[in-house]
């Protein structure tokens, strides 16, 4: 027999190889639609168990957040101002009340000369419980708007001139500073929504919300409402 017939002989049939293709997707055609069923049967119970619990979730989340505004009434938070510190003489004590007049010593840059030159600025520093005298080298930062024209407030005394530092009252630290403000803040905000209560203003009436000052606003708006 030649090579070539004896390895055709030794070649499957036709029929054979179309039986048994056929045989393979025949039962491989029904194990897939049976798994889509499957997955399909297991898939739809679970979604509509998440579509009933979220309208819950979203009823127990309006509930909590109704409960929380009815009961947690707060007045409006306190604004923090960015500061700097800086270091000056007390010059003048007494012409106004919890109020003194501080020069500062700093350099100033020319810059058609292109030199350095010397300065003296004087600032009027808040002093909330008269702790100043004339002639103490003192700490004091910005940021504190009191007044239109009172922008600063003592920090600490580096040197005390004349009596010693305890026997004047302490000076306040920007701690107790801040919780003097928010206990003022909280009782303004108490005495006016009593008086609302007796004029029997309702709350969406009455309620004009936080203030937004200018520069405050502009910010706001070119920002899309988001806090820088």
């Amino acid at each position: 027999m030649r090579p070539a017939n004896f390895l055709r002989a030794l070649q499957p049939l036709r029929s054979s190889m179309m039986r048994s293709t056929t045989t393979t997707t025949s039962t491989t055609a029904p194990s897939l639609y049976q798994t889509t069923l499957r997955s399909l049967t297991t898939t739809v119970p679970r979604l509509n168990e998440q579509q009933q619990q979220q309208p819950q979730q979203q009823e127990a989340d309006l509930s909590s957040s109704t409960t929380t505004t009815t009961t947690t009434a707060v007045p409006p938070s306190l604004r923090s101002y960015p500061y700097k510190t800086k270091t000056g003489t007390v010059v003048s004590v007494g012409r106004m009340d919890r109020t003194v007049r501080v020069s500062h010593r700093h350099t100033i840059w020319d810059a058609h000369i292109q030199k350095p030159y010397p300065k003296v600025t004087n600032y009027l520093v808040s002093d909330p419980r008269n702790s100043l005298r004339e002639g103490d080298v003192i700490e004091f930062s910005s940021g504190y708007p009191k007044s239109r024209n009172v922008r600063h407030v003592v920090e600490r005394i580096i040197a005390p001139f004349g009596s010693a530092i305890e026997d004047r009252p302490a000076v306040l630290t920007r701690e107790e500073r801040d919780a003097e403000r928010a206990a003022k803040r909280a009782a303004k905000w108490e005495r006016r929504e009593a008086r609302r209560a007796e004029a029997g203003v309702s709350e969406s009436e009455g309620k004009g919300g936080e203030h937004v000052g200018r520069i405050r606003r502009l910010v706001l708006e070119r920002t899309g409402g988001v806090e820088v």
